[in-house]
């Protein structure tokens, strides 16, 4: 319940995101409630990780429920994907994954990565009736290089969170959540995505395909293909010098490198250095004659 006086912060966690949120908050104040949001979308949704730490340090949560008993006065949704109801867009305070106003919306990470773009950031905002559209209370930018995997993204940008969550609670205990709007005429967003979007396109530059294998492996499910149409996951694959072909065709595998396919892009090779089935055990591929779809 929701109470302008009270002190407490309620922390709305869901991953390794909304797990370092609530270190961050729990190191600033004992008066915090958390509200664990589970993905099922994601390997590992850092949910039990984040009861765990709750039940450590004696702190008061529960799974997806919205509803508390206790009192709070602010609330912060980290890493969370579900509407929030029944609290003043003022005492709201939204993170989201990328430099606002740009990429508004789903996958933000994914789509930076994805776009090699040279930062990435978090910014936290105030409710908003649209999404992801509120005024920006503080925002934070890292530079990232490439290769880059997504994992390694997200541990960058979730101790943003844990740096975030204590100034946002030091601005909200002296009253100074102020939020500036954003610059519409700069808006940009991030579709939803879904399993067509995991499947790689062989007729792609290999840097592309490297690109989006890194962007979508772990805690994601990973990037995909078929073989003799069963679904197959690439975890892991490094670019080769290409080779001229005289009947160029994407997909195919031209070598057998160390015992990995080598398969051929639409510009460029790519040696698929860990495939898996999608019960994640590795398959080894060794005949040549085979094709990726």
């Amino acid at each position: 319940m929701y109470v302008a006086e009270s002190k407490i912060i309620k922390v709305f966690a869901t991953g390794l995101k909304g797990l370092k949120a609530v270190h961050g908050v729990s190191e600033k104040t004992k008066e915090i409630i958390v509200v664990i949001g589970r993905d099922r979308n994601v390997s590992n949704d850092f949910s039990q990780e984040i009861a765990d730490f709750c039940k450590k340090n004696d702190i008061k949560y529960a799974f997806d429920a919205l509803d508390h008993d206790l009192d709070f006065g602010l609330a912060i949704a980290a890493g969370w994907q579900k509407m929030i109801y029944n609290i003043p867009s003022d005492s709201l305070i939204v993170f989201h994954d990328s430099l606002l106003p740009k990429y508004r919306g789903f996958n933000p990470l994914v789509s930076a990565l994805l776009n090699q773009d040279d930062y990435i950031g978090l910014t936290a905002l105030t409710a908003a009736e649209k999404y992801d559209c509120g005024d920006i209370i503080y925002q934070v930018k890292k530079p990232i290089s490439y290769p880059v995997l997504i994992k390694d993204a997200i541990d960058k940008i979730s101790w943003a969170y844990y740096d975030v969550a204590k100034i946002i609670y030091e601005l909200f205990v002296d009253k100074n959540l102020k939020g500036v709007p954003q610059d519409e005429r700069k808006a940009t967003y991030s579709l939803w995505r879904d399993e067509e979007d995991y499947i790689i396109d062989w007729s792609s530059t290999a840097e592309k395909i490297q690109t989006k294998i890194n962007s979508l492996g772990f805690p994601y499910l990973g990037a995909s293909s078929k073989i003799n149409n069963e679904t197959v996951r690439i975890k892991e694959g490094t670019v080769m010098d290409d080779v001229f072909i005289e009947n160029r065709t994407p997909g195919k595998v031209i070598f057998i490198e160390n015992s990995k396919p080598v398969v051929v892009c639409g510009r460029g090779l790519i040696r698929l250095d860990r495939i898996e089935n999608d019960s994640g055990k590795e398959i080894s591929i060794t005949k040549m004659r085979t094709r990726f779809k």
